[in-house]
């Protein structure tokens, strides 16, 4: 991970070349310069397969995490997308870990630095001491000053971390160099590489998931998304390359160390007994003043990490205390240094306590944690691909659920492996599965109480709904009186249809630090209104009133608590905020709401109009068979509905046709037929069919579709250019039934 937390200000515009040097100052570091001696040890010449093989599951995942960042690009990353994937447990037990995973990459990092200023210390220097204790005791001094370093607001220059990376390349190459020569001069060289694996498959799968930590560095890739040229193509292609390019350095270095080494034993055998001190050693038997240089490289190197590390870590726990995660405390803010103060103080106490432990122990939890992370996002991937495939990817990962799947077995035989044959392995298992529980516990204990607590200031003020039945429940926002009406006449019809009933609500927004008493007026109307309205149906129906801060929130709120199938929104058309695509209340509801969700503009006109002339454009996928059941429900007697797929391409008519194919499947037994046309604008070809139609519903599915929801395009323009009512839908896909 090394320096993928550097404080730098990022210019915009980052070109292919600068983000890849990002990832590549991510990748190499204090792993590579404590690590590859003892995987050595335990893997053999086989390291050089290990190091492989880990740079492809960790590609795998960075491709994972290069379509999350750009379907969901909000900071928080990792638990943000699990979040939305998989619930409020899951997201915080993914930032629990993550937190955990970033302040033990930091103890790493100490230990590192430790055992390297030990070296320097008693060796060059002639300190008379124990070697263990000034290790130690060296690790914890540079995490307590970097901790203080963190709390003052100190940051590192992006012009200095450019040059830390390249000095550490550059150290590192020139190591190789020498010791790739030094290898070629010895006649017999393969030896040092024969039997090549002497441990078998298992010493390969331990050494993976020992140094597993030395490939996470590509997040900063993806966090830099909204300031890179280009960023669909050159995310992941820089990705790749940062992700190659360090492998690349670690095989290289690897096999130097394993080839210029002529002892007695095997060499990985003599590696594996030097452990973290393996290059500095070696360096000194083939390359003038090779130690010296390893030990700045190392030193200069870990403390960067460290002071990246503690400023990530500090601000996963900030971001979890503001969400409601964790203690208000820990989100505050020092008014002198405008540092999270009490965020740094504990992941500095975690640090410093981790640091006390062996560096096999240490780089084996920060590992282990890193792969559980790197499982959920690949997880969340397969899940969000299934539930939101609205959501717009400018990168998609191929071959899903395949490739996610094949990242995530990896994953858990390397997990086994490190678990069960590395020194301290089931201290490790036991130390995270303890984490965990402590992080459950905390969840059940505290946030979700926290959580709650927050939320209580969107409150109940009225709430009257049928009783609790097997019924198919549709949620009725409203607020404009205009249009409230027509949408539970609409609500109606599929009421009908499916034998369900409605809830209708309101929401009484409520400016910041106003008193709920300065509202009770207008709290007065909004009973009366959802009254009247909910007096008049034909179905079952109940009534609900929320105060809150915000519409958005409201609607998310009831929606947790009556658990409706279906919510219909009203939209009054275009909006010209820029910042939004459909409306500040409708995109996050659209976003986030666990049901089935209509947004309806209405054909202007006094009265709900008969729906007996259907258009569907559609390219298949969930959106569209629900846009076909909403169809289904609000025809009326003698009807026609018409698939329309309108592609730029005439070799697109084979995709129409799986389209209507899977239409016809719900819409089985109706008056239907099919079209499928050539325009090089969709849009403005849909709206021109619309006219001769009683409703357009758009299932958004498929590209271009997608694309043209969430960017706003493709439904404006069908609006802006019909007087037709138009019915937008999103489909909640559901894992379990």
């Amino acid at each position: 991970m090394e320096e993928s937390r550097v404080r730098v200000t990022l210019s915009r515009d980052l070109s292919l070349f600068d983000i890849t040097m990002i990832g590549i100052a991510g990748m190499i570091g204090a792993g590579i310069f404590a690590l590859t001696g003892i995987a050595s040890g335990i893997a053999g010449p086989a390291i050089l397969l290990a190091f492989f093989l880990n740079g492809i599951i960790a590609t795998l995942t960075g491709m994972a995490y290069a379509e999350l960042g750009s379907a969901i690009p909000q900071a928080g990353g990792g638990y943000l997308w699990i979040r939305e994937a998989m619930g409020n447990y899951a997201g915080f037990i993914t930032g629990w870990i993550d937190w955990a995973a970033h302040t033990i990459a930091c103890a790493l990092y100490a230990v590192t630095f430790g055992a390297f200023l030990s070296e320097f210390l008693v060796r060059f220097v002639g300190l008379d001491v124990s070697q263990a204790l000034v290790a130690k005791v060296s690790a914890f001094l540079i995490v307590t000053f970097l901790a203080y370093v963190n709390y003052v607001g100190v940051k590192e220059s992006g012009r200095l971390g450019g040059i830390v990376t390249l000095l550490k390349i550059a150290i590192l190459l020139v190591f190789a160099s020498f010791g790739i020569y030094k290898t070629f001069t010895y006649p017999d060289w393969t030896q040092a590489f024969t039997p090549f694996m002497p441990t078998g498959v298992a010493g390969v799968l331990t050494a993976m998931g020992l140094t597993f930590i030395a490939f996470e560095g590509f997040e900063i890739i993806v966090q830099s998304g909204e300031e890179v040229k280009n960023p669909e193509r050159n995310i992941p292609l820089a990705i790749v390359v940062s992700l190659w390019t360090a492998v690349a350095i670690y095989i290289l270095v690897a096999f130097s160390l394993l080839g210029a080494v002529r002892v007695d034993v095997p060499s990985w055998q003599y590696l594996g007994k030097l452990g973290e001190f393996s290059l500095i050693r070696v360096a000194d038997s083939f390359m003038p003043f090779g130690g010296i240089m390893i030990i700045a490289g190392g030193l200069i190197s870990t403390i960067s990490a460290m002071n990246a590390t503690i400023y990530s870590s500090s601000r996963v726990v900030f971001a979890l205390s503001r969400t409601g995660y964790l203690n208000r405390k820990l989100s505050e803010v020092n008014e002198k240094t405008k540092t999270p103060h009490y965020a740094i103080f504990f992941s500095y106490i975690i640090i410093a306590f981790s640091s006390l432990a062996p560096i096999e122990a240490v780089a084996g939890a920060s590992s282990l944690m890193f792969i559980l992370l790197f499982m959920t996002v690949n997880i969340a991937l397969v899940v969000l691909r299934l539930r939101r495939p609205d959501l717009k990817r400018s990168f998609k990962v191929p071959l899903v659920p395949v490739l996610p799947a094949i990242a995530v077995l990896f994953q858990v035989v390397i997990t086994y492996y490190l678990v069960t044959h590395i020194e301290n392995g089931m201290m490790v298992f036991f130390a995270v599965v303890a984490w965990i529980f402590m992080g459950s516990l905390m969840y059940y204990a505290y946030s979700e109480k926290e959580l709650a607590k927050r939320t209580e200031e969107i409150k109940t003020v009225y709430k009257e709904i049928p009783p609790v039945e097997k019924r198919y429940r549709i949620l009725v926002p409203v607020a404009n009186p205009a249009i409230a009406r027509k949408l539970v006449r609409f609500a109606e019809r599929i009421a009908r249809s499916r034998d369900g009933d409605i809830i209708v609500m309101n929401t009484v927004r409520m400016p910041l630090q106003t008193p709920i008493t300065a509202k009770l007026k207008e709290i007065d109307s909004a009973k009366e209104f959802v009254s009247e309205i909910v007096s008049e149906m034909s179905v079952p129906a109940g009534g609900i009133v929320k105060v809150g801060h915000y519409v958005h929130e409201a609607i998310l709120n009831v929606v947790e608590e009556v658990q409706p199938d279906l919510l219909i929104m009203g939209w009054r058309g275009r909006t010209f905020r820029r910042d939004v695509v459909l409306g500040s209340t409708i995109d996050p509801v659209i976003v986030k709401a666990r049901c089935d969700v209509l947004v309806v503009r209405f054909q202007p006109g006094k009265e709900l109009n008969e729906f007996r002339r259907i258009l569907i454009p559609t390219s298949g996928g969930p959106h569209a068979r629900l846009a076909c059941r909403i169809a289904r429900d609000i025809v009326r007697g003698d009807h026609e509905i018409k698939l329309l797929y309108v592609g730029k391409l005439e070799e697109e008519k084979v995709k129409a046709e799986r389209a209507f194919e899977e239409a016809m499947e719900v819409l089985e037994g109706m008056n239907v037929t099919s079209e499928f046309v050539v325009s090089q604008n969709p849009a403005e070809r849909i709206a021109e069919e619309a006219e001769k139609y009683d409703a357009v519903l758009i299932g958004a599915s498929e590209r271009p579709f997608i694309e043209n929801f969430l960017l706003g395009l493709f439904p404006e323009k069908i609006v802006s250019r019909t007087s037709r009512t138009v019915v937008m839908t999103r489909k909640w896909v559901r894992l379990v039934k």
